[in-house]
This record gives structure tokens, C-alpha cells and sequence, in this order.
């Protein structure tokens, strides 16, 4: 079974955690999203003093990485009393820090990196991989007031990047410049019977108006803005929640946020469910092969879900979710429905 020490809160004791429900365990990672362990243990004579230390705020160590318990049941099966956990990657207790200040201009992400945590690094340290300079600078007003996750979320979407996180220390890379090219092939009919393709169009919307601040004198720094992607020639008008920013001064900017904000693609995702146990990690770039469509092409592995305790149960496997190439794939799949 694979080993898990969990730590109390106050770092004074720690055990094995043993005679948890190897079953119940996965881990579940998703691009700049999610990093979280879940599992159930239940009560018995040999796991007593590890099944006291779950508890909120505990720490679970997984392959050298921790996880700290956010979401806790207890219950009972008769006399059998169990513990269901979920913990998040110790990168998202980040958002206990806040950055009051704000900066307003022209900036790198790298500065504005440097603001976040120019408050205190709170016992993170971070690095930013980018030797082409493909993230660029970017127009910003106000860049503060907020939580640290909230803030690195906002550079994430804003300059199209991505974190990886190795317990307390961040890397930030261009989306999609990370990760090993493996010849580990995702083939259908060889290690996989099923490729699903989720296509979501509940948030798909083609326009977006924002509102700017007021000076002193309650005039608006700009009329507001109203933003149509070229999409709504296709889908008509749909209309998105409106961006309301005080701390927006300068139209040209807002329009910017705009046209970033958008939704005007359908949402798509390709699953994989794969037929055994393969090893593959975070933004691995894989061989996928699927004949049906004539597809064969390296994608980027984005999200996973592993069983970890249970040989050879296979992962499901989340692929690169990047416009082009699902848009791509998407164009194949219905080009083979109208044959």
C-alpha cells in the first residue's frame, strides 16, 4: 500500500498512516487548479494513534509532498467509527495571505510576482521560467487588494500562465512550456476504448460590457464599454456577466480584460480513461494516437486522476484544453459524424 505519514497540526507528532481504505484513496491534480488527496480510514486496534492525528488543519505527506486536511466526516458503521478526508495541496494555504497595496502601469508578470509578495512570503519561495519572454508586459490598474491566491490566479489568466508547485516553492511557466516529452502513448484500441470529448456551451457568451471608476467628482474615468466577439455571428448575442471595476481608469485596458473574459468558445475537455496503470506526470507531453479521427499528435497532459494504492487501476487522464488543439480535434469529430 502506498505510504502516507500524517502530521498534527502543531508539527509535534506524526505517524504512518496505516489501515486506511486503500480503495477510497485517489489523488486528483488539475492544471492551476486543483492539487487535493482524499480517502477514508477506519477505526481499529492498530491504526488507534494515526486515526486520532486526522483531524482539520493535519498534514498529509504523499511522495514528499503535503497535503493539509480542509474537509473532514466523521461517521459510524454500527460500532465501526471512520474518517473521510479531503486535503488540498499545501500551495492553496496561500490565500491566507493578502496583499493590501496596489501598483498601476506597465509590468512584467515577474514584477508583479515581486508586489504579491512583497507583503511576506509567508514561508513560500517562487521562480519564473520564461527565457523567451513569451509572457510579455501587461497594462495593469490597481493590481492589489486582494488575496495572494486571488492575485496569482488573475497574473494566471491574465498573462496565460501556469504554476507548479513543489510544497512551498512555486514555479510559473508559459501555458504549455512545461512538462517531458514521453513516448508513454495514449492509442485507442491499445491502451484505451474510451476518448470522450465533454463539450460545454451553458457559459459559451459573444458580448461583455465593463464599468471603469469614478474620479472625485463621481465622473466616470470612461463610458462604459461594450465588447462583441466576432463569434456572435454564429451564435447571436449572448450576453456575459458585466465587469464592474472601480479600479479601472483607462478604457483601452478595460477592453483588454474584456476581450480576455470572454467566454465566446464552447468549453471542451478530452477525457481518456486508459486500460492499465501508466506512468504519467504532470504536463507530460504524450502520444496520442486515435485512428477514428486521424489523430496523431503530442498533447499536454493536464489534469489527472490516480488511484495510487490499487495496482494497475488505471488513471483518468485530462488533455491540453488549449482552443487550438481541441478546437482541432473537435473539427475532426464532427467532419467523421458527417461522413
Amino acid at each position: 500500500m502506498t505510504d502516507l505519514i500524517i502530521r498534527n497540526y502543531e508539527q509535534t507528532q506524526e505517524e504512518l498512516l496505516v489501515d486506511y481504505d486503500k480503495h477510497s484513496f485517489f489523488e486528483n491534480w488539475q492544471e492551476s487548479e486543483t492539487w487535493e488527496l482524499s480517502l477514508t480510514i477506519r477505526l481499529n486496534e492498530r491504526n488507534k494513534i494515526s486515526f486520532d492525528l486526522v483531524a482539520h488543519e493535519s498534514t498529509i505527506i504523499y511522495q514528499g509532498q503535503e497535503f493539509i486536511i480542509k474537509q473532514l466526516s466523521d461517521g459510524g458503521e454500527g460500532s465501526l467509527l471512520y474518517k473521510t478526508v479531503v486535503a488540498t495541496h499545501v500551495y492553496y494555504s496561500i490565500a491566507e495571505g493578502y496583499q493590501y497595496e496596489t501598483v498601476t502601469g506597465r509590468r512584467t508578470m515577474r514584477q508583479l510576482l515581486t508586489h504579491v509578495f512583497a507583503a511576506g512570503n509567508r514561508g513560500f519561495s517562487w521562480d519564473l521560467i520564461d527565457p523567451n519572454n513569451v509572457l510579455g508586459s501587461r497594462d495593469v490598474e490597481n493590481f492589489g487588494d486582494d488575496s495572494y491566491l486571488g492575485l496569482i490566479n488573475k497574473l494566471l489568466s491574465d498573462f496565460g500562465a501556469v504554476v507548479i508547485p513543489d510544497n512551498r516553492r512555486l514555479t510559473f511557466y508559459p501555458a504549455g512550456s512545461y512538462g517531458q516529452q514521453t513516448e508513454q502513448q495514449i492509442r485507442y484500441k491499445h491502451n484505451t476504448d474510451e476518448v470522450r470529448f465533454d463539450i460545454d456551451t451553458l457559459s459559451l457568451r459573444t458580448q461583455i460590457r465593463g464599468f471603469g471608476g469614478t474620479d472625485d467628482d463621481d465622473r466616470e474615468y470612461f463610458a462604459p464599454i461594450t465588447y462583441t466577439s466576432p463569434e456572435s455571428a454564429k451564435w447571436g448575442i449572448r450576453i456575459q456577466q458585466p465587469v464592474r471595476d472601480e479600479r479601472y481608469q483607462v478604457a483601452a485596458n478595460m477592453r483588454e480584460r474584456l476581450i480576455r473574459e470572454l467566454q465566446d468558445q464552447p468549453a471542451i475537455t478530452g477525457v481518456v480513461t486508459l486500460k492499465w496503470a501508466t506512468e504519467i506526470n504532470k504536463g507530460d507531453f504524450v502520444p496520442f494516437i486515435y485512428e477514428p479521427l486521424n489523430v496523431n499528435t503530442y498533447i499536454q497532459v493536464v489534469g489527472y486522476k490516480k488511484y495510487p494504492a490499487i495496482p494497475n487501476k488505471p488513471p483518468e487522464i485530462i488533455l491540453s484544453n488549449t482552443k487550438k488543439t481541441m478546437t482541432s480535434i473537435l473539427a475532426k469529430l464532427i467532419q467523421r459524424r458527417l461522413i
